[in-house]
């Protein structure tokens, strides 16, 4: 009996390790962005002959009208139609806005309070791809995620049939965010939440939502180290040189990667030049700086370590981004709650060793679940 006791004592010690306790005031964030590729028969469908024109305003108009009178009849309270060849990001914000950039469309929203429809197109110009973003809203938006993704699948299959175009011609892209200062409790913050931190596809087939079995899924955590006045005085800076906060960059970065290691976090970025990191699952690592971003590709599998600086010697950001990119040794039974509660960890010894004040200084965490794939084509299956 003692034994019986003592091996079900191991077995939670060593789950409760997999386990992280976030702040209670941990913010939620869901989004479906929806892809489809217009061509010339869905043209002539939409808008008939003003579709071959110079100007696609009928098209645009028209497609999303049928757009949104779906989404009215099926519940969704937050839409947007984009027919424009721009990243579309999203990110939460206590005042609704959006953002537009030459590469970029922002949405800044609460779920718990906002609402609305856009739309976005460039008449001049047939888009690549047309987006469908559904913002997830209200509360409980982890637990009611299942529910929601049902529900844009089961609207995309129906506006697929209004279009009569095959509804395996659209990829289906769910991302979803929990952000939060690492140092919440010492900013009064006492209460806490548990995550395991599973995999969407997990956590949808328990709640017996079951996916395509060919989908990609990413899974990392960007940290944003602000630049304060004690940070700079860790190196000298001298302005008359050609590259003066090179010696501040390298200083942050050898600490960042050292640390890192500590934890066996292998999977690094550091990015203090002004660019906005896109991290994509790939077969091949790789770097390409594009105007404001700068795309990260990543290999999932292997055991090699990857490491990526990039940062304007020149010029002093107002913040460092750190990146941790989880592989498949940072998944286990649980989930990824041991990866998360390490790159914590490690994020809470570099603040400290860099003088960040655990009161005043917010040092934020974004931990990213992203899972796409494309819908299966009713004509194969047929």
């Amino acid at each position: 009996m003692l034994q019986s006791q003592s091996r079900i004592g191991l077995i939670r010690k060593r789950s409760a390790q997999h386990k992280v306790l976030v702040p209670a005031n941990v913010r939620e964030n869901q989004y479906i962005l929806v892809e489809f590729k217009p061509n010339l028969a869905l043209l002539e469908l939409i808008a008939g002959s003003h579709g071959h024109g110079v100007y696609f305003t009928d098209f645009y108009r028209n497609l999303s009208h049928s757009f949104f009178n779906l989404c009215e009849r099926h519940g969704f309270e937050n839409v947007s139609f984009i027919g424009k060849n721009k990243l579309v990001r999203v990110m939460y914000a206590q005042e609704q806005q959006v953002l537009e950039t030459d590469q970029q469309i922002l949405f800044m929203y609460d779920p718990s309070m906002h609402t609305g429809l856009t739309t976005f197109f460039n008449a001049d110009v047939l888009a690549d791809k047309i987006q469908l973003l559904f913002l997830a809203t209200g509360d409980e938006l982890r637990f009611n995620a299942p529910e929601f993704h049902a529900g844009v699948t089961a609207l995309i299959e129906e506006f697929a049939n209004l279009l009569k175009v095959d509804v395996g011609n659209f990829k289906v892209r769910d991302h979803q965010h929990l952000t939060y200062d690492v140092f919440a409790r010492k900013k009064g913050c006492d209460k806490s939440v548990t995550h395991s931190f599973r995999p969407i596809i997990k956590r949808y087939q328990q709640q017996s939502l079951l996916l395509p079995a060919e989908n990609n899924d990413m899974t990392f955590a960007v940290v944003n180290l602000p630049i304060h006045r004690q940070l700079l005085q860790f190196c000298e800076i001298d302005e008359a040189a050609p590259d003066p906060y090179n010696p501040l960059y390298t200083f942050v970065s050898d600490k960042f990667v050292k640390i890192a290691k500590q934890y066996n976090l292998n999977q690094l970025a550091i990015i203090a030049n002004g660019k906005i990191p896109i991290i994509r699952r790939d077969n091949e690592n790789y770097v390409l700086p594009k105007g404001e971003l700068l795309n990260l590709g990543f290999k999932p599998v292997g055991t090699e370590g990857l490491y990526v600086s990039q940062w304007d010697s020149k010029n002093l950001v107002d913040s460092i981004r750190l990146v941790f990119i989880a592989s498949q040794n940072d998944i286990n039974k649980y989930g990824y709650g041991r990866f998360v509660n390490h790159l914590s960890e490690a994020v809470r010894q570099l603040a400290n060793e860099l003088n960040y004040s655990q009161v005043k200084d917010s040092i934020v965490l974004r931990f990213h679940q992203h899972l796409m794939y494309s819908i299966p084509s009713k004509t194969n299956n047929s």
